[in-house]
């Protein structure tokens, strides 16, 4: 349990997630999100922690590009993950990363602030992925942003007629339906983001939006 309160996801919500279609796509997807926040052209030895690390779906791609100092970090560490020797693995709060300070020359977060628990506790996780990272170092987000775009999407997903046509719509929209309360919270909170992300003062090398993500890559000054 986080220290909001807030369970981890369940074991439906990872049935869901580990949907074959989604995880065909989201794979796909991902090699291109490293690739665009710059995680790909970091050197091979790179120290790279992955926040809220999940199935370790990123992870498996920097392995596969040749990376070979890879952490990951979850409050609940996937049991597949856990069997691979090249991927260290830490089980922990977000907001409390047990290492110190200036450890990693990369820390990613992908997909993950909205499941942290609200705004001031993702604005704890990020200042202590600050805190790890060596000066020098980078810290690389992709998350949702608020936009008319994606809140139809959202509806969209609310209508069950409209996620029959492929297994992995009805399961993107099993997977949401546990994610609403805290997604939406963070999507109303989301215009502080911005903010809370200047006053940790790196220096911006990505800072896109996409249809429905936003990149960011900042590196930390010396």
């Amino acid at each position: 349990m986080s220290k909001d309160g807030r369970e981890a996801e369940s074991l439906q919500w990872y049935a869901a997630y580990r949907n074959r279609q989604l995880v065909k796509r989201r794979t796909s997807a991902h090699e291109r999100k490293l690739r665009r926040l710059g995680a790909l052209a970091l050197p091979r030895d790179a120290r790279i922690l992955d926040i809220a690390c999940g199935t370790g779906e990123a992870l498996r791609i920097l392995h596969d590009a040749g990376f070979t100092d890879l952490s990951g970090s979850d409050i609940m560490l996937d049991p597949d993950l856990r069997r691979e020797s090249w991927a260290q693995l830490v089980q922990t709060d977000a907001c409390e990363q047990p290492f110190a300070d200036a450890t990693f020359d990369a820390v990613l977060c992908m997909h993950s602030l909205h499941h942290l628990g609200g705004h001031v506790r993702v604005v704890r996780a990020l200042e202590d992925a600050v805190r790890i990272l060596k000066p020098g170092g980078c810290l690389m987000l992709v998350d949702h942003y608020d936009s008319l775009q994606l809140r139809a999407a959202f509806w969209a997903l609310h209508q069950r007629w409209l996620t029959w046509p492929t297994t992995g719509l009805r399961s993107f929209a099993k997977q949401c339906e546990e994610e609403w309360p805290y997604l939406y919270d963070y999507l109303d909170a989301s215009l502080a983001l911005g903010p809370a992300l200047d006053e940790l003062g790196m220096s911006v090398e990505v800072a896109q939006r996409g249809l429905f993500f936003f990149y960011w890559t900042g590196r930390k000054r010396a």
